[in-house]
């Protein structure tokens, strides 16, 4: 092994030494110094043989009468010198006869360096042995050197030197020695620096030995102390790729099983080390070698390697085709799968042209699919099947393939798979089940509710008897409560319970109490929902889903006006949260209680802060409560005098999301912040702070621009507020300058159409002056990029929509128009068609209104429900309009029956119904149906007495319309043809006594 010189040794063999002026005068020769010069000379620049016969010449000459007499010790640096070149020629025996004749003849006397190669001598005289084979001399010497050297002069490799020392004790048999040195020099290999080339060399030598010896125990002892320092680059490593697959095969044949895998495991993939090598090529630009560490890179012997590389990778290398093929097979059989993995992908890449691809391919598919690498798995799976369309294994991948990836997890993967696949395979058959199961549950886990629906209802529809039919039946249901179907999301929640009754066989029992909770809840059914709770806590306390279970009774009972029970069950679901390590339930259980505790008027404000720096604290890394809790903790902290804390909060908030133009929730938070803010300050300080609010850089133009319009609602509502003319008129003042320069400052080309669409919105929304929203509409919309077209197209459409203008109604029309028809997303379309059809009762064009409500209220067909309320009581506007009073009635009737909870739905749809009830005034000749008139008013008395529990939490404007019905249950009673609710029951209470006496 060739020990690399250190920096100083190599400097001083090239050193000349003023030999000349050590020769006494009588027997001075001008020859000597001549020769010193042109051997060292030569060896500068590398002629080793040259510089070898210059310094054996010297030799000659003056070495034979008493060189050390007459020279000094310092003629000992020309034996040095010579050894030095002979060990480059690999003259190993006539180099260890130099070194010893430098050591043994030319001592340097006591505190001298006349020879400053002495010690050294050792050092090259051991490496010399080593060339020579001879372990036990090259040990001797080494240990000497150690022994003898100058510990401050006598620098040396030590990377190098241990890892010789653990050479010539692994020829020699000691494997307990040898593995010393070797783990010394490469556990300090960073600090020495030993190169890998050199550990690499050590660790061949080792596994050697452990194979003659039949000493397995050892090798894997070695490894695996000192695995993750045994770690060598693949550019490196591959040049010994073929001598450790012949060693591994060696230690198989010697049934050394363990070792042979972990030797391996060391071998990079082909495509690694071609990787490597081209990173290292392109790292090194013009130069021809760099030192990178311990090590040297060299560009020749760089691109010899790649070309060497890629000659294997297009050949047909039989051995180490084998060799994969083993590594995989002994990998997978002591369970390391992703090791299989990489053995059949090496197979693949390096031999698409083996007689057993089909078997390679198809467990590299199997393999990969097992360690979840979802890309890889795709391309294999496709490339398989367009390969083998007949193999016995097609069916086997497709299975393999969408079970792995959705049982573990991986979600997102099985919609890139199941997507393209879905088309392609036989309806009824095995793999269109699992891909259809996979599909629609991988869209129901990721939160893509709408796609998952229509393939949930297909998979149970088709496919009862499957053995994915249980899960899917589940998310079926609990995906309709996802989307708020709560009516339809509650029977078939009902009937997955009924019908799946047994908890050790439904796996998700608990889950579906839950979501049936919460449609009672979302239906204001509270007994209900408190009841399907009590099951969770009680038969489920253990399940996943108990803390959300907490949190929704929780809920439950604020809204029933039970504070005190909701706070316990709060505390509840945060320690359930926690002890589950449920982060985000934790989160959303802090935030309910801090806005429990957090009014203004709470006795418990101190509480709220409690619950808020716990928050702070523990949750909110990540989480999307963050902005929220910021805002619901101010009044608690303004109150314990942490005021300029809080605003200090959702201050950094409002810089954190500015510097993120995607961020949603920055309006809410801007506005929450204004409010805050004037608190303590005044609006004149307000807008001095939003013009220059720290952290906002002026890159962020979307929060910026929206800090300057909440200026202006700030001043908009002093204007409103006020009652004094002066005021006023400065107000106004006021907002025009900041209006002006809103739009001085932020030129509409200079804004992207995100930033134009939000400030728009605002301005929309927020403002006394929504048409001042137009231009930003406007310009996003002329320009070629499609970027927010449709946000854009809705914000302009509800401007002119709200317009009392014809004109300006068509033109909302149109946008509205464009938005359902090009959209393809659901909630655009649903609304587009909802506004739509308000639009077209407001042109008084009841018959169009009247054709698109019907294709909104067509579930079937278009999927919507969210405004359904609305548009059936639109139609049934259009209906009364056009004076087709029947079917007007019956649309009332559907309307305020399926949503009388809704009062600013179910109120106005009453009234009307009562009306033309009255107004029809159609008698009866059956006792048992009352006349329309009486039906009117009985129907709206039952209303009021139904829905008067809700009279004291309605808001204003749902109190109002309440009234108005209360109002004309109490003008219809008044008429004399009227029998009133009280005499009808006193007449059936009579009835009911008389039935009794007889």
């Amino acid at each position: 092994m060739n020990l690399r010189s250190s920096r100083s040794l190599v400097a001083g063999v090239f050193c000349a030494v003023p030999l000349i002026l050590a020769i006494p005068a009588a027997a001075q020769d001008d020859d000597l110094g001549t020769l010193v010069n042109n051997a060292l000379a030569a060896m500068k620049e590398e002629k080793w043989p040259e510089a070898l016969a210059l310094n054996a010449q010297a030799v000659e000459r003056y070495g034979k009468n008493q060189p050390l007499k007459l020279f000094g010790p310092k003629f000992g640096s020309i034996y040095f010198r010579k050894g030095f070149c002979e060990l480059k020629l690999k003259k190993w025996n006539e180099a260890i006869e130099s070194f010893e004749t430098c050591y043994r003849d030319f001592p340097n006397p006591t505190g001298s360096r006349e020879n400053p190669f002495h010690k050294m001598a050792l050092l090259k005289w051991g490496e010399a042995a080593m060339g020579a084979q001879n372990w036990e001399l090259a040990i001797s010497r080494f240990q000497k050197f150690l022994e003898e050297r100058d510990k401050a002069r006598d620098t040396y490799p030590q990377g190098a030197f241990h890892t010789a020392m653990a050479i010539c004790n692994f020829k020699l048999g000691r494997i307990p020695e040898g593995n010393e040195h070797l783990e010394i020099a490469i556990k300090n290999k960073e600090r020495f620096p030993t190169p890998d080339a050199a550990i690499i060399t050590g660790f061949q030598e080792l596994v050697s030995a452990v194979i003659l010896k039949r000493n397995e125990q050892a090798f894997i002892d070695f490894i695996t102390k000192n695995r993750g320092d045994l770690a060598i680059e693949p550019y490196l490593m591959q040049r010994y790729s073929r001598l450790f697959m012949k060693l591994a095969g060696d230690a198989i044949g010697a049934e050394m099983d363990r070792a042979a895998m972990a030797l391996y495991q060391f071998i990079p993939s082909t495509e690694a080390a071609i990787d490597d090598i081209k990173a290292r090529l392109k790292s090194l630009g013009p130069l021809a070698t760099v030192t990178d560490g311990a090590s040297t890179l060299n560009r020749k012997q760089l691109e010899e390697d790649l070309a060497a590389l890629e000659a294997d990778r297009r050949g047909k290398q039989s051995a180490e085709m084998i060799t994969l093929a083993a590594t995989a097979f002994l990998h997978e059989k002591n369970g390391n799968v992703p090791g299989a993995f990489s053995a059949y992908r090496q197979l693949e890449l390096f031999y698409p042209t083996s007689e057993k691809r089909e078997d390679n391919l198809f467990n590299l598919v199997r393999t990969s699919s097992m360690v979840g690498s979802t890309a890889e798995t795709q391309s294999y799976a496709e490339n398989f099947v367009r390969k083998f369309p007949d193999s016995r294994h097609i069916p086997a991948v497709r299975r393999l393939m969408l079970s792995a990836l959705f049982y573990g997890g991986n979600y997102e993967g099985c919609i890139e798979i199941a997507t393209p696949l879905l088309d392609k395979l036989k309806p009824g058959s095995p793999e269109h089940d699992i891909c259809l199961h996979s599909l629609g549950g991988s869209y129901f886990y990721t939160g893509q509710h709408e796609k998952a629906q229509p393939l949930l209802d297909q998979h149970v529809e088709k496919y009862p008897k499957s053995p994915f039919a249980l899960a899917a039946a589940y998310f079926r249901a609990s995906n309709l409560s996802r989307l708020q179907n709560w009516s339809k999301a509650a029977g078939l929640l009902d009937e997955f319970l009924k019908t799946h009754p047994d908890p050790a066989k439904n796996i998700f029992m608990p889950f579906a109490i839950y979501d049936r909770a919460n449609c009672h809840f979302a239906e204001d059914q509270m007994e209900p929902a408190l009841a399907q709770i009590s099951i969770i806590e009680k038969d489920f306390p253990d399940s996943n889903v108990i803390d959300q279970a907490y949190l929704l009774r929780g809920n439950i009972e604020q809204s029933l006006d039970q504070p005190e029970q909701a706070e316990k069950s709060y505390i509840t679901a945060l320690q359930t949260a926690e002890k589950f390590r449920h982060t985000a339930i934790a989160g959303e259980a802090l935030y309910s209680l801090i806005v429990l505790l957090a009014k203004p008027e709470s006795p418990r404000l101190k509480d709220a802060v409690t619950y808020a720096d716990q928050f702070w604290k523990n949750h909110a890394e990540g989480s999307p409560l963050r902005t929220r809790v910021a805002v619901a903790q101010f009044p608690a902290m303004s109150a314990v005098g942490r005021a300029d804390e809080g605003l200090g909060r959702m201050r950094d908030l409002v810089a954190e999301m500015a510097g993120n133009p995607e961020s949603s929730g920055l309006e809410p938070l801007i506005n929450s912040y204004t409010e805050a803010y004037l608190t303590k300050h005044t609006p004149d300080e307000l807008k001095e702070h939003y013009y220059n609010f720290p952290g906002i850089r002026s890159a962020d133009q979307a929060a910026r621009a929206l800090l300057r319009v909440a200026v202006i609602g700030v001043f908009e509502g002093l204007i409103k507020k006020t009652e004094e003319e002066d005021r006023k008129r400065a107000g106004t003042a006021m907002i025009k300058v900041l209006f002006q320069e809103l739009k001085t400052d932020f030129a509409l080309k200079d804004l992207s159409n995100f930033i134009l669409v939000k400030v728009g919105d605002y301005l929309r929304t927020n403002t006394a002056t929504p048409r001042e929203a137009l231009p930003y509409y406007d310009e996003a919309l002329n320009r070629d990029s499609a970027e927010q077209r449709f946000a854009a197209l809705l914000g302009r459409a509800d401007v002119y929509g709200n317009s009392p203008a014809g004109a300006d109604i068509d033109k909302a029309l149109e946008d509205f128009k464009k938005v359902y028809t090009d959209s393809e997303e659901k909630s655009e379309r649903e609304f587009s068609l909802y506004r739509m059809v308000e639009l077209l009762i407001a042109k008084k064009d009841f018959v169009k209104a009247a054709q698109q409500a019907q294709v909104y209220l067509d579930r079937e067909k278009s999927g919507f429900s969210k405004y359904a309320p609305q548009v059936g009581l639109l139609l049934a506007r259009t209906f009364e309009e056009r004076k087709m009073t029947d079917d007007a009635m019956a649309m009332y009737v559907k309307v305020w029956s399926a949503h009388m909870g809704n009062i600013k739905i179910s109120a106005p749809a009453m009234k009307n119904w009562m009306q033309l009830s009255w107004n029809r005034n159609k008698t009866s000749s059956d006792p048992a149906v009352p006349s329309d008139r009486q039906g009117a008013y009985e129907g709206g008395a039952r209303y009021i007495e139904l829905t008067g529990r809700f009279k004291d939490k309605m808001i204003d404007s749902d109190l109002m319309l309440w009234q108005e019905v209360e109002k004309l249950v109490q003008t219809y009673e008044a008429d004399p043809g009227i029998k009133s609710m009280a005499e009808i029951k006193r007449e059936k209470e009579e009835a009911r006594k008389t039935g009794i006496r007889k």
